[in-house]
């Protein structure tokens, strides 16, 4: 038998490929999101299936059957973004269809979630289905995905069957897996827990905005009194504050750069 080659077809853009048979050749990629499937202890990549940029240990894991709901199984950076995933998904009970209740392209009728992936693809937005399945059969890279009820917006990981992977589905032994039952219940109450703690942030961040501006509306009215003038002044320079205190470079006064990645003005339409 002759010698396994790399793939050559590469073709135009990365999803374009996902129609394609999945390749016998591996060549070293972007770390994966799953702990322990680096190279090595020190290794900030994985190995990866040429054709669709799959990590090969994951897709050892689809073709067994492993699905799994547990957060904790990710790299601590990206936890943060699965819960935020899921916050945006209706999760309901294992034969239902979980519905997206994110962001929906206004022109495609596309339903989306932004993650900018580097080595994996160069589009910011993907379609939540295959951000489903990164999160619970794998890091499959752009391998395609398809439901077995056949709505778009379904996000339910028991409706969804990663494509040309070969992955084994057994409907009825995961609805009776109580392994996958416990990590849904914690599933469900890390992602409450999770959109308490955003309102939480959100609030503080909106009474921080409105001190600000309340603090400039007085030293900057030309009808403020010297003594309130001085108190506001020393008020900041106690508290570390002051405008004299900042770093030349802090983003703005006090407010948190704006993250380009969670952009939905000119959202892709590539999936």
């Amino acid at each position: 038998m002759a010698e396994a080659q790399p793939n050559k077809r590469r073709g135009g853009h990365a999803y374009g490929r996902r129609h394609m048979q999945m390749s016998n050749t591996a060549e070293e990629g972007e770390l994966c999101i799953y702990s322990g499937h680096s190279l090595g202890r020190f290794s900030s990549h994985s190995m990866r299936y040429d054709s669709h940029q799959a990590c090969v240990r994951c897709v050892s894991s689809a073709r067994e059957g492993m699905l799994s709901f547990d957060i904790d199984r990710l790299l601590k950076k990206y936890r943060s973004k699965a819960l935020k995933f899921w916050s945006q998904v209706d999760i309901g009970q294992p034969d239902e269809c979980w519905m997206w209740n994110g962001v929906v392209n206004p022109r495609t009728k596309q339903p989306q979630f932004a993650w900018r992936r580097t080595g994996i693809s160069t589009s910011t937005q993907h379609h939540p289905q295959r951000v489903a399945m990164w999160f619970t059969w794998g890091d499959l890279g752009f391998t395609g995905v398809k439901t077995t009820c056949g709505e778009k917006y379904c996000c339910n990981p028991f409706h969804l069957i990663p494509q040309h992977v070969g992955v084994f589905v057994d409907q009825d032994s995961y609805m009776e897996s109580f392994e996958l039952a416990c990590q849904l219940h914690t599933l469900r109450q890390q992602v409450a827990e999770y959109v308490v703690e955003e309102a939480i942030k959100v609030e503080q961040k909106a009474d921080e905005t409105a001190e600000i501006e309340a603090r400039a509306a007085l030293l900057m009215n030309p009808d403020t009194g010297f003594a309130d003038r001085f108190e506001a002044v020393m008020t900041d320079m106690l508290s570390g504050k002051h405008i004299s205190q900042t770093e030349p470079n802090d983003p703005g006064l006090f407010r948190a750069p704006t993250d380009n990645e969670e952009n939905d003005e000119n959202p892709t339409e590539e999936f």
